[in-house]
């Protein structure tokens, strides 16, 4: 059995990473996945957020700024964000969440431009429904891409449905047996440092692996913006999988910690799409303290 340490980092989380001097398990601690993890519903941000709506009883909708909205599954452990983002002329979705639920319905209803999925990295509960759009861009890591060519099969996604995982009941039209991720092959490859322009709108990648191996953020200078992916979110930070790398991690980081002045607000893809800018240096102090043998 694996086990875990955790290192808090004030209010916002932990870093939880596999390594020795705990006598807990990750089950036994119930760090990695609390039970009733619900309870934490409804979450205090979304009460100081304009909410747009609710979508087929699934997703729930927030408006963050002018073209910038956030799209939500509260009701599967995951709690998936991921958001569409407009400009003049186009619009990309980051992220395409866990593939419950239909979010070409919602994205039809927020927006009438072209929309292109832009994803942050390859795992299952960010790119579960990018199959349904014609355009599709990652970063260009190989074992990334496999991942996304592979696709997920029906076995293998049903523990995401279990009763733990799950609060609520799943949409109508939503049937668990044929449930799966299709091959994804991305239309466009991405690069540290491209832009993505959406027409008066300008988005940054930034290459930031460590969490997994294609991981990017996306930095809106203009509108004082970052996107992390799941380099970043506000909660127990997962760094023990087989495709983490702790010291890459790190250094991904401290690559946007040293950015921080170049944004308002962190945009992560769990639990709270809201975070003020401050937190990211503490993270990175966080990861510098467990790297030195600190923490409790």
């Amino acid at each position: 059995m694996r086990t875990i340490k955790t290192l808090s980092i004030l209010a916002c989380g932990a870093i939880l990473f596999s390594g020795c001097g705990s006598d807990e398990t990750a089950s036994e601690s119930n760090v990695v996945q609390p039970s009733e993890w619900w309870r934490v519903h409804p979450r205090p941000v979304y009460a100081t957020l304009e909410k747009v709506g609710t979508f087929q009883d699934w997703f729930d909708v927030y408006e963050l700024g002018e073209g910038t909205y956030a799209i939500y599954e509260p009701n599967q452990f995951e709690e998936a964000i991921f958001y569409l983002v407009e400009g003049e002329d186009r619009a990309v979705m980051i992220d395409a969440g866990t593939g419950i639920g239909d979010i070409t319905e919602v994205v039809e209803a927020l927006t009438e431009k072209p929309v292109s999925i832009v994803l942050t990295h390859e795992h299952y509960d960010h790119i579960g429904q990018a199959y349904r759009f014609e355009q599709v861009a990652a970063f260009e890591d190989s074992a990334a891409l496999w991942v996304m060519r592979e696709g997920r099969d029906n076995p293998s996604l049903q523990q995401y449905l279990t009763e733990d995982y799950l609060w609520k009941p799943l949409p109508e039209d939503f049937d668990p047996s044929e449930w799966i991720i299709p091959s994804i092959v991305p239309t466009e490859l991405l690069h540290d440092g491209d832009t993505i322009d959406l027409g008066g709108r300008v988005l940054e990648v930034i290459y930031t692996p460590g969490h997994s191996p294609g991981s990017v953020c996306l930095l809106d200078r203009a509108n004082r913006m970052l996107w992390t992916g799941d380099l970043f979110f506000p909660g127990p930070l997962y760094a023990f999988g087989p495709d983490v790398d702790l010291e890459v991690y790190l250094e991904s980081i401290d690559k946007i910690a040293a950015l921080v002045d170049e944004y308002d607000y962190v945009l992560s893809g769990h639990n709270d799409p809201w975070v003020p800018s401050e937190v990211i240096p503490r993270v990175a102090e966080g990861f510098r303290t467990i790297f030195a043998g600190g923490g409790e």
